[in-house]
């Protein structure tokens, strides 16, 4: 499934709003997973989120290899 950099983005954006529980326009797509507030378990289950709404499968090791929404969202725009 192809999908544009800007709806992988909003979906992003939306998953991590969901699990900090903050508005979407909060999160920041550049700051650190950790620096938002996302405890481990909480990046555990923003891989199963983007999975299911991506359709594409997100290990926990690409969350810490891409450590933003910006960089994850570019390396599975490029899966």
């Amino acid at each position: 499934m192809v999908r544009s950099r800007a709806a992988l983005t909003t979906t992003a954006i939306a998953a991590v709003a969901e699990l900090l529980g903050v508005d979407a326009a909060t999160v920041s797509t550049d700051a650190p997973f950790s620096d938002l507030g996302l405890s481990s378990t909480q990046l555990a289950r923003l891989t199963a989120r983007l999975e299911d709404a991506m359709g594409v499968e997100v290990s926990l090791t690409a969350i810490y290899d891409y450590p933003d929404i910006d960089q994850l969202v570019e390396y599975l725009a490029m899966r």
